[in-house]
């Protein structure tokens, strides 16, 4: 059995849900506040490790506590093998998110320990131990990259879902195996204005297998010899945080 390997970041969702959004200057009453667990990377190793398809390994950051702790607690009991790191003098990784009647959102990250999983963090062991290894950009680039060399020192297989955008050095793409990325960041990374010009842009650059979110409009896959879209389900939008998470 294949065994998926998640690094990236873990964080304390703190989420207001609203009519709609205030404006610049305005003060609103929400309904509701929820908080739980969050974070790109967290979100997708709890979403793999729900589909009981195959061991499920995490690495990340906490602080150390409450909210690092609760995290690590809910992701043990998942199943999730969980190596984190300990900040003692950062707080853990945290969002705050807004979510209006029509189901968009609006999300303010503060990095917190997340910032402070460095490329001295990555055991080398773990990642020979794994078949896949998955990546976002919620930690430093720098750890992203030392695990994609290792990765392909040990030609295991990367999944990377660059988001949220930022700007990255292309020479990682030669170490990406399937690259994940919403129509946005599509047309930043690549430099495009259409979909399929930037999907090609992206598989000159490297990628092996690329993979498109189209929202509503469902999802694309490309890759030099193949090519296929997939329709979304149609569902009333309730809430959309981390559909793109579960996604991966």
């Amino acid at each position: 059995m294949n065994k998926i390997l998640v690094v990236g970041s873990m964080n304390m969702d703190y989420t207001i849900y609203c009519e709609k959004f205030p404006l610049d200057g305005e003060t609103i009453y929400g309904k509701k506040r929820i908080v739980q667990p969050g974070g790109k990377g967290a979100n997708q190793a709890a979403a793999a490790a729900k589909s009981r398809l195959a061991p499920i390994t995490f690495i990340g950051a906490r602080g150390d506590d409450h909210d690092g702790k609760t995290i690590e607690n809910l992701l043990k009991n998942l199943g999730i093998a969980a190596f984190l790191k300990v900040c003692p003098d950062l707080e853990t990784g945290n969002a705050t998110i807004d979510v209006s009647d029509s189901g968009e959102n609006k999300i303010i990250i503060i990095a917190g320990s997340n910032g402070n999983l460095l490329p001295s963090d990555i055991s080398e062991d773990i990642i020979k131990e794994h078949e896949y290894i998955v990546l976002q950009n919620e930690i430093p680039q720098s750890t992203n990259a030392r695990v994609m060399e290792l990765a392909h020192k040990y030609n295991k297989k990367v999944v990377y879902n660059p988001a949220p955008y930022r700007p990255i050095d292309k020479n990682v793409f030669q170490y990406v195996d399937y690259l994940a990325v919403n129509e946005v960041e599509l047309m930043r990374y690549s430099g495009a204005e259409g979909i399929k010009e930037g999907a090609d842009v992206l598989l000159n650059e490297g990628v092996k297998h690329l993979i498109i979110t189209l929202g509503s409009d469902g999802s694309m896959y490309k890759s030099k010899n193949e090519e296929f879209s997939i329709k979304a389900h149609k569902v009333k939008a309730v809430d959309t945080v981390a559909a793109g998470d579960t996604y991966i």
